[in-house]
């Protein structure tokens, strides 16, 4: 039997690898739709497969009442924070790029996690991300070799910069609501708040007139997406230390690569498969490390 450890890993890939064309939505419209605009589908369609669900498991409203709600708030900022920034980063420079820049909130969650939820953070945890960190390094040099004048993007870097921050602390905050409230009951929240939040500020910043076409619709299509990645998230957060499960998220430059592969031709190179098989190992390690939750 897997220990609780390790299915928080699995949980979390899983997780990773729904929310990689999620965060690509921006590369993907090709620039058609602003980043906020995506957010709102993003939003909206989990919302509405949130409350389909409820109807489909006949679960009340009151039943899913918080006892925190401003700290669901806060989180769905957070979480718009994060989407929006790394949508528009991926929009305006590679994919890789983007990827790689937003990788360093795996670091972040480690030194965060030790510092604000007080976990044992262990020397090993600290080799597992950057031995992740040294393969997400190489991916992202033999990927882009002769494109490196894109990183002069200012824009782009410093939107995935923003975004990993933003990634990292609602990552926190993931943590300590998958353990205090249901997993449902953390959905509807964050999906019914960030609904509010990016539908509000398209309404307030943005001239939906002049874009909005049928096909940005099939953008609420990213919402049933999120809600099994959020799912699986919240899942690996109650199996596994936040600490433990941040190498984890350099996955995503697996899921990134593969993603260039189908839709961008993006072939990667030898250096680029040796860069991911690091990537997994510092995940293997991590997932191995044992820490208090497994005594």
């Amino acid at each position: 039997m897997k220990s609780a450890t390790t299915r928080g890993v699995l949980a979390a890939l899983a997780g990773t690898a729904l929310f990689t064309p999620i965060f690509a939505a921006g590369k993907i419209a090709d620039g058609a739709y602003p980043a906020l605009a995506l957010m709102a589908m993003r939003y909206t369609g989990g919302l509405l497969t949130v409350l389909l669900i409820l109807l489909m498991t006949k679960t009340t409203l009151s039943s899913l009442k918080s006892s925190k709600p401003h700290q669901h708030l806060v989180r769905a900022v957070l979480g718009t924070g994060g989407g929006v920034f790394t949508i528009h980063a991926a929009s305006v420079i590679p994919i890789a790029y983007a990827t790689a820049i937003g990788l360093i909130e795996g670091l972040l969650i480690i030194a965060l996690a030790g510092m604000i939820l007080k976990e044992h953070i262990t020397g090993r945890h600290w080799f597992a991300g950057f031995v992740a960190a040294g393969g997400a390094y190489l991916v992202v040099h033999q990927s882009l070799n002769g494109s490196l004048d894109t990183m002069t993007s200012l824009e782009g870097v410093v939107s995935a910069l923003l975004g990993a921050v933003f990634i990292a602390l609602e990552a926190l905050l993931i943590k300590t609501l998958a353990r205090r409230e249901s997993a449902l009951g953390v959905l509807l929240h964050v999906n019914a708040f960030g609904t509010l939040i990016t539908v509000g500020l398209c309404l307030i910043l943005l001239d939906w007139i002049a874009w909005m076409a049928p096909a940005y619709f099939l953008f609420i299509l990213l919402g049933p997406m999120a809600i099994a990645a959020q799912f699986f998230n919240i899942r690996a957060y109650r199996l596994a230390d936040a600490a433990t499960l941040a190498p984890i998220n350099y996955s995503w430059l697996i899921f990134a690569t593969l993603l260039g592969i189908a839709f961008f031709n993006e072939i990667p190179t030898l250096a680029a498969t040796m860069g991911a098989g690091l990537i997994l190992l510092g995940g293997i390690i991590a997932a191995r490390t044992p820490t208090p939750m497994q005594h």
